[in-house]
């Protein structure tokens, strides 16, 4: 109907009281003008000259006034075989068709199918990055490692010479640092400058640079733009300790995993072991004590459960039951099917 604007090269007072003839026809101009809250005699001359609308008859109340309707040129410029084709909508709620139009296409927008993305949070030694990345494999959806781009911000610090934690100097770094991410081919890829800098982001002197330079407000606010820019554009699996609150409040789908501080222990232990890093339990039961404590602390989103978020104490369940139960409440939600269902398909 509107996108003939620039074939009839009619106003937008023109298109008004075409449309509020077309809708309610047939129609006198008292009722124009109570829609449109302005008097149209002059517009309905023009559109009577135009061969557009016509008058069909006069309505029998005192004054006779006239009866308007489109005529068949109107149906053939906007494609019609009648008015019952025209898409139903309230004309009473719009002042002007161009708040109609970008109403419409506001509400296309809206209604267009967004990526799913699925927040998992929790503290450390919860399980989260196994289960992101288990719950990727199943889903065939892509894990955002948000950690590599704090890594690689820290690297570049140190390469020019900044301390990763000094946050005046870091402002004046991301003022001047592009930041890419490669998902191709399943594979995270961190490019800045257009560098490829995922060879070096995971030497300790980047996982010490990514947690100074990863506290800073103005390196939170830069990389979770970033992500927040990703996740329009495609489905995401997300772990970390402020996705669902924080990074994005109005992911779909959220967990939160948790478990008990003795065994959360234990898993990071074995974690440091295989690593070959030498610790004790008590140590390490110390260390997530301090960054438990630091995360649901920090001034900029602390840790901690989102009020629609699914908990889920791992303390006494495998992975694959985890997983399982996570992959439930997925289906239901958004009935998304893991990729080994849909791979039987071929």
């Amino acid at each position: 109907f509107y996108g003939k604007v620039r074939d009839l090269k009619l106003t937008d007072a023109a298109y008004e009281t075409l449309a509020v003839i077309a809708y309610n026809a047939p129609a006198t101009r008292a009722e124009i003008e109570t829609v449109r809250g302005v008097n149209s005699d002059s517009v309905v001359s023009r559109l009577i000259e135009r061969g557009l609308v016509r008058e069909v008859g006069t309505l029998e109340t005192p004054g006779r006034p006239a009866l308007l309707d489109v005529t068949e040129q109107f149906l053939m410029d906007f494609g019609l075989s009648s008015t019952r084709e025209l898409p139903p909508v309230d004309l009473m709620m719009y002042d002007t068709i161009t708040e109609f139009t970008q109403e419409r296409q506001s509400d296309a927008i809206s209604a267009a199918p967004k990526p799913l993305v699925i927040a998992i949070d929790g503290p450390s030694g919860s399980g989260k990055s196994t289960i992101a990345r288990l719950l990727s494999e199943h889903l065939g959806i892509l894990t955002l490692d948000t950690g590599a781009m704090y890594r690689a911000l820290g690297v570049k610090a140190l390469r020019l010479g900044i301390s990763p934690s000094d946050q005046e100097a870091v402002r004046a770094m991301l003022s001047e640092t592009s930041m890419e991410i490669d998902l191709a081919d399943r594979v995270q890829k961190t490019i800045v400058d257009g560098s490829d800098y995922t060879p070096y982001i995971r030497t300790p002197e980047a996982s010490k640079a990514a947690s100074d330079i990863s506290v800073l407000p103005v390196t939170r606010e830069y990389c979770v733009r970033i992500q927040r820019e990703i996740g329009k554009r495609q489905a995401l699996i997300l772990d970390g300790r402020d996705i669902g609150t924080y990074v994005f409040p109005d992911a779909p789908v959220k967990f939160f995993l948790t478990a008990s501080h003795e065994v959360r222990a234990k898993r990071r232990l074995i974690d440091l072991e295989r690593a070959g890093v030498p610790s004790t339990l008590e140590d390490v039961m110390r260390e997530m004590e301090i960054r438990d404590r630091q995360d649901s602390e920090r001034q900029l989103a602390p840790t901690k459960r989102a009020d629609d978020a699914i908990l889920i104490d791992t303390s006494e369940m495998s992975i694959r039951e985890v997983v399982d139960v996570m992959i439930d409440v997925i289906r239901q939600r958004e009935q998304v099917q893991p990729s080994w269902s849909q791979s039987r398909h071929g």
